[in-house]
């Protein structure tokens, strides 16, 4: 029992918790780093940090637990109820937790804050939007709309977004920041509203170095990658990118230095001089080039072989749509020809067979074309097809069955069981002069179908002659439709032909 929930947990529980402990993470390493700033080596030697990190961290693991409850009672209770109690544990709970903390002394001590909730928040939602996204690619509309949200190029806009909005939260809260370095790693949305004027003086400033980061990745995967490297190679690929670093990082080592931020002792540039054409300027050019190269590269592939599983997808369901098709002129043919004889004797059999074709050919058109149909459904329709041979052959046949449908909501490819039985008629029945029999037999056992269908054999027949199309199209339906799930045995044994289907439901 014991290892079935730890199984469970590992399986199901831990990818919504770790957006949760991702928070916690960062939030810990930012009180710690906020509880000395100015001297926080010193404060680390001399006090032993390692200690107050472990204690941060588990107090901030045992208050987010109603947000880790919140994250996993979604999957328990997925719809409307899931919601619900995800809302409450991301809404109400911080609502009373910061409540508590202003109002009573004695909760004065909770690291439960406004900047953690914010990025426990916006992780647990990107989650869950990844999550949405992975349940709506079999939607193509979904699917297109989703994969644009969930893209590479909006991940990276999405982090440079948050660094933009956390290095202007910064700023805001320390007084003349650029003369007060380093900055305390503290974000107070409130504050941010009340001082909007400079916190939009702010953002707009860090949104261009933001901006920087993201046309070296821009020009790196859509011209370097996709132009150069895919069609030129690897050498040109290199010297390429070489030009670009080169060329690039003083013209935008220029721009950065006409923003307003920069002052005469310290300016935005990585090298914090007034030298565009400083060398550590050129290292993060590099540094921002060398990253996201593989990163890219890794992101394509993805989406290469995902692209190339759709298109796989597409083409076995087309391929499978073809050989449903391919059912009805294999069954037309050999019935048509049995109303035809009957037609030249005026027999009285014509109409009823002419009645039983037309309920034949109603659940071809009707339900042939679907990707799966009920059990009985199926089942229905082979039994009329055997009366239908019944009023062709006559007595020269004795068909047996054995059909024994269990309970439950069974649902199987249309048009696979027949294709069997009227490989029987055709082997065993229409090649016989003398009287001949079929024996059928279906059953489920646990979730799988068991269909066996064997028919006596001509004294003359000949075991390598030539099939038709319908076993071999049976087996190609059987590939695509039941990959890894099935299994067919058609052999002969003695004078009988037995064919045994068993296929998972």
């Amino acid at each position: 029992m014991s290892n079935a929930f730890l199984s469970l947990f590992r399986s199901a529980f831990w990818p919504p918790v770790l957006p949760v402990v991702v928070a916690v993470l960062i939030e810990a390493l930012i009180r710690i780093h906020g509880y000395a700033a100015e001297n926080y080596d010193d404060y680390i030697q001399l006090r032993g940090g390692a200690g107050l990190y472990l204690q941060t961290l588990l107090q901030l693991i045992l208050e987010s637990v109603p947000l880790m409850v919140a994250q996993c009672w979604v999957l328990l209770r997925p719809g409307p109820r899931g919601i619900l109690v995800w809302v409450m544990g991301y809404l109400l709970y911080p609502a009373i937790s910061l409540m508590l903390q202003s109002s009573q002394p004695a909760f004065s001590t909770l690291l439960f804050s406004v900047q953690f909730w914010i990025l426990a928040a916006g992780l647990s939602l990107l989650y869950w939007g990844q999550r949405a996204y992975q349940l709506a690619q079999g939607v193509q509309s979904g699917a297109s709309w989703w994969r644009y949200i969930l893209s590479l190029d909006a991940a990276l806009v999405l982090c440079l977004l948050s660094w933009v909005i956390l290095m202007s939260g910064m700023f805001v809260y320390t007084p003349d920041p650029m003369y007060n370095q380093p900055l305390e790693p503290r974000l107070d949305p409130v504050q941010m509203l009340r001082q909007w004027p400079l916190t939009l003086y702010y953002a707009w400033q860090f949104s261009v170095l933001a901006a920087v980061v993201f046309a070296y990745y821009w020009v790196n995967r859509y011209i370097l990658i996709r132009r150069v490297l895919a069609t030129q190679g690897v050498y040109l690929f290199l010297l390429c990118s070489a030009a670009w670093l080169l060329l690039s990082y003083p013209l935008f080592g220029t721009m950065v230095l006409q923003m307003p931020l920069n002052i005469a002792e310290q300016s935005l540039l990585p090298s914090e001089n007034h030298l565009p054409f400083d060398s550590m300027n050129l290292l993060v050019a590099v540094l921002i080039w060398a990253f996201s190269t593989p990163l890219i590269l890794a992101f394509e592939r993805q989406q290469n072989a995902r692209q190339l599983a759709e298109l796989s997808q597409e083409q076995s369901q087309a391929e499978l749509k073809m050989l449903q098709q391919q059912v009805n002129p294999h069954f037309l043919f050999n019935t048509l020809n049995s109303l035809y004889a009957l037609c030249l004797t005026q027999s009285a059999q014509a109409a009823p067979m002419l009645l039983k074709l037309a309920d034949l050919l109603r659940y071809v058109v009707y339900q042939g074309q679907n990707t799966k149909v009920a059990l009985g459904d199926e089942v229905a329709y082979l039994q009329n097809y055997l009366e239908l041979q019944e009023l062709r052959v006559g007595k020269r046949c004795h068909v047996k069955t054995d059909i024994q449908l269990a309970d439950g909501d069974w649902h199987v490819a249309p048009l696979l069981l027949i294709m069997l039985v009227e490989n029987a008629f055709k082997h065993g029945v229409e090649v016989s002069q003398d009287s001949c029999d079929i024996e059928l037999a279906l059953k489920m056992d646990g979730d799988r179908l068991v269909f066996v269908c064997s028919n006596s054999l001509p004294k003359d027949y000949q075991l390598n002659q030539k099939g038709g199309i319908g076993l071999v199209n049976l087996k190609r339906r059987l590939q695509l439709g039941y990959p890894g799930e099935y299994s067919l045995h058609s052999v002969a044994q003695g004078h009988r032909w037995v064919a045994r289907l068993e296929i998972r439901l």
